[in-house]
This record gives C-alpha cells, structure tokens and sequence, in this order.
C-alpha cells in the first residue's frame, strides 16, 4: 500500500478535488438547473481516468508484481478513458452552443472516426514497452503516440468550432472555452517533453474544473436564470409604466373632449359625435394591454409582439383560450419558446409581402390551447417566401448566417426539456410551427 502511495500521490490528490467539485455542483443544483449529459459525464469518465492513471503509475514501478500482459491491460483501459474524456470535451463545447452533430451523415463520420481511434489504440496496445527513467518508470510505444496524435486533433476542431460559435457567447462559456483549451495544451506539451511528469490526472482535473466552475457552475446558472427573469419582470413593468402614462395623457384630454361633445350636442351634430367618440375608444384600445393570458409576462410579450408586427404592416391572429394553465413552466422558457417562433413568422411574412412587390395587411395565425389530452398547443401559421433546407436544418435569411437556426434549436431543446414535442409543416403556401407540451399537473 505505501509503495502505491508513494506512486500516485498527485493521481490521489486529483482524485479527492474531482470528488469535491462534484459533490458541489450536486449540492448546489435544484430542480429548475438544467444538467448537460457531457459536463456530467466528463466528470465521471474524469474520475475513472484518473483512478486508472493511479493504477497505471503503480503498475509500471511494479514490474516484479504486476506482469507485462497486465500492464498493457491497465494502460489500455486508461488509454481509452483519455480518449473518451478528449471526444466529451468536444462534444460538450458544441453541446453548448448548440451545434451538436444533428445529421445522419455526420453521426456516422463521427462514430467511425471514434471507433477507428479506439481500435487503433487496442491492435497496437501490444507494442506498449515501459521505460526506466531517472526518478520513475513511464509507458511508451505507438499506443502512446495515438493519444498524443488525438490531442492536437481534439484541440484543432475545439478551436476550428469554438473560434465560430464562442466569441458570441456569453463571458462564462467564453472562459469554459479558453481555460480548457490552455490547460489540455500545457499540460500535452509538459507530458510529451517529460514524459516523467505523468501530469495527465492535472490534465482532465483542470479540464473538468474549468467546465464545471465557468460554464456549468449551479451558482452560475441560478444567477443567470434570476437575471433573466428580473430582466424580463422588468420589461414588463416598463411596459405597464409606458401604457399609464399615455393613459394618463389621455384622462387629461378627456375633458376637452367631452367640451367639445357637448359642443356637438347643443349643435345637434350627433354623426360628429359619433366620429370623435370612435377616435376616443380607438386611442383607448390602443393604449390598453389585451388580455390573452393569465399569466402576466406571457401577456407582455403577446402584447408587445403585436405592436411590433403591426410595424410591419403584420397583423397578428390571436385564437387563445385565456384561461389556459402556464404556470407548470418557466416563464424565461415560454419566452424563449414563444418569443422565437413569432419572431420568426412575423419576419418570414414580411419577406413574403417583399417578394410579392406589396404592403399588404398580411396575418399571422397563432393559437395557444389546451386539449382533452392535457397537453398544451401552441401553433404559429404564416406564408413564406421560399425555405432551403442544408443539412436537415432551414437556411436562414438573417445578416449573421453563423447564428442561422439557434432559435428553433433552442425551442426544441426547450421542448425536450419538459417532454414535448416541436414539429413543422408547410400545406398549400402555410409553413405551421406547433408545440405541443404535456400539461404540469398539480
């Protein structure tokens, strides 16, 4: 036992703080903090790399107890959680940025690259030969090099990818990004030059923490979140605020209105009365949020994605049921969800008005309903001017084509989030968007 300590203090160290992080970002998630498959499973599959690392950094010391055929058994295993951890790595910066390979053809290009190298690193784990070194024996051999080769090629589709989609993103992704990309290359760098140093178990340590305390700190996260709601309550008071005082401009004309009515009454021109009292109650429903929902900032952003259509000469088709149940659900996700899709409707209208030479009046459908079922419907109908499709995604039309696609990538991540379903249709010049949410029950 203490020749094993004495092998792998550092690999034990790691071990320990690994097993802290995660009993922090356990304890400090509740049941609204999203987990990403990947961050977790770098965080497992970080554990075991370095458990094997102890092993491996024992067993090539030991070669009176532990055999040839053993070590190459040890090292192989350890060789291919290195290479798990690497692939989890790039996975989960484009998991974040939600870019995950979505096509069946690139599915199948990465599976065969990943099954390649693995089967690389097992036909060659035979050549695998250990060397006595000055303070500590170390493997070397083929097996070796393909790891180091999968490195430099991990890191350039990092940086090839990141460099696109990161220097958009927020500030803790943007440090996620940087720190691990600086951690796997020093450390690469010491461990290929001094091969000694065994600083693999540093290597997936920093990896890990610097995943787990930028991107996918629970703290982090819950923070956001709160922003985002205070952000959004606020937006929605702004707009309370912003419709009293037109209101209260209005109260203040009143009288002057009701001066000249009475006017008009002693004159007995009752069609001029009529005509101001039409303008009177046309200023009062223009000032005044509709009700649609009960739910106050999903009313907001109905309201207020109503004013803006109409600056586009886009009407908007409400078919809602007011007293449908939102509050099983985040309001910073029905934003999210909803917001985009009538975003998008609205601005593939007003290019299909563009395309036919006019401005017209043209309307977006959007029905929000329960059904019998206890799902939630939420269907936006709009005409269109023409859709591509590249890669099993819609080509967008806006100015940044980099971020073509985020939004209903993100609604369908949403969607999955609490067990519904997204779905699209184009019928006879119509494109239909539709959610369908399972009801929160009580």
């Amino acid at each position: 036992m203490l020749q094993f300590l004495s092998y792998s203090r550092m690999q034990i160290g790691c071990l320990v703080f690994l097993m802290y992080v995660g009993f922090l970002l356990i304890r400090g998630k509740d049941g609204d903090t999203e987990s990403n498959i990947f961050a977790d499973l770098l965080l497992i599959f970080g554990g075991i790399c370095v458990v094997f690392d102890a092993i491996t950094a024992w067993s090539v010391n030991s070669p009176d107890v532990v055999p040839m055929k053993a070590n190459i058994v040890l090292h192989g295993i350890f060789y291919i959680l290195l290479e798990t951890e690497l692939w989890l790595m790039y996975f989960y910066f484009r998991s974040i940025a939600n870019r995950l390979p979505d096509t069946r053809w690139q599915k199948i290009f990465f599976a065969v690259l990943i099954a390649l190298i693995y089967a690389l690193t097992i036909v060659y784990m035979p050549e695998l030969r250990i060397v006595k070194g000055k303070m500590t024996n170390y493997s070397y051999g083929a097996p070796v090099f393909i790891v180091f080769s999968l490195v430099p090629l991990s890191l350039f589709l990092v940086l090839v990818f990141g460099r696109k989609y990161f220097m958009r993103s927020d500030p803790m992704k943007k440090l996620a990004f940087k720190s691990s990309f600086v951690a796997v290359s020093i450390f690469t760098v010491i461990q290929l030059f001094f091969p000694e140093s065994l600083v693999s178990s540093l290597n997936v340590t920093l990896l890990v923490l610097s995943v787990s305390l930028n991107s996918e700190n629970p703290l982090f996260l819950k923070l956001d979140r709160l922003t985002r709601k205070y952000e959004l309550e606020k937006n929605y008071y702004d707009r309370l605020d912003e419709i009293e005082q037109r209101q209260s401009i209005i109260r203040h004309d009143e009288k002057h209105y009701l001066a000249a009515i009475a006017g008009l009454c002693a004159e007995g021109k009752t069609e001029d009365i009529e005509k101001l009292l039409n303008v009177m109650n046309i200023e009062l429903q223009k000032n005044t949020p509709k009700k649609y929902v009960r739910n106050r900032i999903v009313n907001a952003l109905l309201n207020e994605k109503e004013a803006l259509a109409k600056k586009d000469f886009v009407n908007i088709d409400f078919q809602i049921e007011p007293e449908v149940e939102l509050e099983g659900f985040e309001e910073i996700d029905l934003i999210a969800m909803f917001g985009n899709l009538i975003d998008n409707a609205v601005r593939a209208e007003r290019e299909w008005q563009e395309s036919i030479g006019r401005k017209c009046d043209s309307v977006v459908g959007i029905k929000l309903f329960e059904t019998d079922g206890n799902f939630i419907m939420f269907i936006v109908e709009n005409h269109f001017r023409n859709i591509e499709t590249k890669n099993g995604r819609m080509v967008t039309t806006k100015d940044q084509p980099g971020q073509h696609g985020i939004g209903l990538f993100n609604v369908r991540l949403l969607c999955e989030k609490y067990g519904g379903v997204y779905d699209m249709e184009i019928d006879d010049g119509v494109f239909t968007t539709s959610i369908c949410l399972p009801k929160k029950r009580r």
